[in-house]
């Protein structure tokens, strides 16, 4: 059985456990994307652009994109998001280029739900290179890491991207019968920490193809995040960033220190009630013993007072029945027993008062156990409606054998008493474990009430119309001497006794 200190600890640490697992559960949802992911980022450069198929690139004019992802469609951990790229002339706000594309991602990796590429940059990027599809490259390329750097005062790392013969040709509608490639590079600055993308730059050449060769120029420019789009960027990294801390570093500390305090107040707690409960106790057996230490002296005196007239009694009713004829007064014969079993039940009474309170010198021998449950036995009335299961091995001990035998023999009229008029067995168990012996008297009565568990050992306390409430303290008394401990458990009702083989008195 655990204690209650223990039982408080299980409890305190599972409390803490908890509390860990719904942290982490909590710092791994918001490390997820979003279920309403959303980002905007503009980027502006310089293009130059084919007319139409016989024509030469226009002059060089400033082109300003737009790019729009935003989630349609959520299935568990699976986004559905579209991605357009508008990119217009502010001159005249003509559309220069448009693409529009819907990628599953899932929200834990930030990958492709039918690839292992990445669509974006996961929480804690490491120095290393990443498979992307991402919705501004349009082909899969793997972004190298370069270097560590700084945007503002927030550091990045930095990732350079290559792609060449990139079909394109859907997003120039005006040449609809044309296959048109591309050719490009890239270069991003990511935030490490949250993975959030604060610079991007790409320059393009795009060029028809024609049996297989390379034709004319269709498109020759680049652009890179407006200064705007990037001190948004920038602030909504550190502000994640910030939170990401505070969820990695201050609140897992915090938590810690919490649970640390949580345990040192248990423990304190519990220490402070056993040393209260250990003070009561001791105050309450100090008055114990001090009250039967005086009952003892004046039952002593009592006894020994009683056992005179008792003893002159005896004689004359043995003398009586030795010599009242049965042709005198046939109901003499009946009044006579009736006279000794009060007598014998007097004598008991006053044994059992006396063998609790009066201190004797107890001569430890070596002894056997089977011995002193036979002695026992026999001491004991055991009824015929009661059958009796013996241990089958003998074990040794140093003991006094008639104080075991008193204990032993209490033990099984209890027994008998539990059990009553109705058919029963008792079963006495031994056994020997790390040099002790271990005796369990088991019985099939009524069992003991729940409630009188904890009383049963008291002295005085009994619930026996004619008992002392001296019998069971007695025998833990007998018990304790010897160096060993008594406990019960009901129902079944069974008492067990842990004895030390080599017991030595001090």
């Amino acid at each position: 059985m655990l204690s209650n200190e223990k039982i408080k600890l299980i409890v305190g640490f599972l409390i803490i456990l908890s509390t860990i697992v719904l942290y982490e559960l909590s710092v791994s949802e918001i490390k997820k994307m979003p279920l309403d992911y959303q980002l905007i980022s503009e980027h502006e450069g310089q293009d130059r652009i084919l007319d139409h198929i016989d024509g030469n690139l226009s002059e060089p004019f400033l082109i300003r994109e737009t790019l729009r992802q935003n989630v349609i469609g959520v299935n568990g951990d699976a986004l559905e998001i579209k991605a357009t790229v508008v990119g217009i002339d502010p001159s005249t706000n003509n559309v220069v280029f448009n693409s529009e594309q819907t990628f599953s991602v899932d929200r834990i990796s930030r990958k492709h739900s039918q690839s292992n590429d990445y669509f974006a940059f996961p929480p804690n990027v490491q120095k290393q290179n990443y498979e992307f599809v991402h919705p501004m490259i349009f082909t899969k390329t793997t972004f190298v890491f370069d270097t560590v750097s700084k945007v503002g005062d927030l550091d990045v790392y930095d990732f350079s991207c290559k792609y060449s013969g990139t079909d394109v040709s859907m997003s120039f509608p005006q040449f609809p019968t044309k296959k048109i490639l591309s050719d490009g590079k890239c270069k991003v600055s990511v935030e490490p920490i949250t993975g959030i993308v604060v610079y991007f730059s790409k320059q393009w050449d795009d060029y028809f193809v024609d049996d297989e060769k390379r034709g004319a120029q269709v498109e020759l420019g680049g652009k890179q995040t407006t200064e705007y789009s990037k001190s948004i960027l920038v602030s909504n990294a550190k502000s994640t960033k910030s939170l990401y801390s505070f969820f990695d570093v201050i609140l897992p500390i915090l938590i810690t220190l919490i649970g640390v305090i949580i345990l040192l107040v248990m423990i304190l707690f519990e220490k402070t009630r056993n040393q209260t409960k250990m003070i009561i106790q001791a105050q309450s057996d100090l008055i114990k013993k001090e009250k039967l230490s005086i009952v003892g002296e004046l039952t002593a005196r009592i006894s020994h007072d009683l056992r005179n007239p008792l003893s002159v009694i005896k004689l004359t009713v043995d003398n009586m029945e030795s010599r009242i004829s049965k042709k005198l007064d046939p109901k003499l014969e009946e009044y006579i027993p009736v006279i000794n079993d009060s007598l014998s039940r007097i004598n008991y009474q006053i044994n059992q008062v006396l063998g609790f309170v009066k201190p004797t010198n107890i001569d430890m021998k070596l002894v056997s156990i089977l011995k002193i449950l036979e002695e026992s036995i026999k001491n004991t009335n055991i009824p015929n409606n009661v059958s009796l299961t013996f241990p089958k091995n003998d074990f040794s001990l140093i003991a006094n054998k008639v104080q075991l035998e008193a204990a032993f023999s209490n033990l099984l009229s209890n027994s008998v008493d539990a059990i009553g008029e109705n058919n029963g067995n008792i079963t006495i168990r031994a056994r020997n474990e790390k040099d002790q012996i271990i005796l369990e008297f088991e019985d099939s009565g009524i069992g003991i009430p729940k409630e009188n568990l904890e009383k049963i050992f008291e002295p005085l306390f009994t619930t026996k119309q004619r008992g002392t409430g001296l019998g069971l303290a007695s025998v833990k008394s007998i018990i304790d001497t010897h160096g060993g401990t008594i406990s019960v458990k009901s129902p079944p009702t069974v008492f067990t006794i842990t004895l030390p083989q080599n017991h030595v008195l001090n």
